[in-house]
């Protein structure tokens, strides 16, 4: 049985938009479920880029850069920033997947995993939007 607290919580997950879901999950994420912080909340290394995507990144997301900030992101967004290209793109694929990760994750999957990190939902680590299970660096 879910408590109003639990019913409460689940409502204000699924109506959070992308900024409020990061700010959320980044405060709240870690001590529930610190393999999905990580996923999520790892910085990108940017010595894996070279320096026409480190710039890139950086007049596109003017801050540190997550992981999570990528995956919610589609081919066609790195397509409208200018002289990001098909090889940077390759390589922004490359270096998520190195984590199991993908471009142009759905939102909702990614408030499903917090909901079932904050137990509201009984599974755990077998994230949807994560192609490769048990890979963390």
């Amino acid at each position: 049985m879910i408590s109003n607290d639990q019913k409460m919580t689940i409502s204000l997950i699924e109506n959070m938009d992308e900024l409020k879901l990061k700010q959320f999950l980044f405060h709240n994420l870690e001590s529930v479920d610190s393999h999905l912080y990580k996923l999520l909340f790892s910085q990108v290394d940017k010595n894996k880029f070279p320096v026409r995507v480190k710039n890139c990144f950086y007049h596109t997301f003017k801050y540190e850069v997550f992981h999570y900030d990528l995956i919610l992101r589609n081919d066609k967004f790195f397509k409208y920033i200018p002289n990001f290209g098909k090889k940077s793109l390759k390589l922004v694929k490359e270096y998520l997947d190195e984590y199991g990760l993908k471009l142009n994750t759905d939102l909702k999957d990614v408030k499903y995993e917090a909901l079932k990190s904050l137990n509201l939902i009984n599974l755990k680590h077998d994230y949807l939007f994560v192609e490769k299970r048990g890979f963390m660096k």
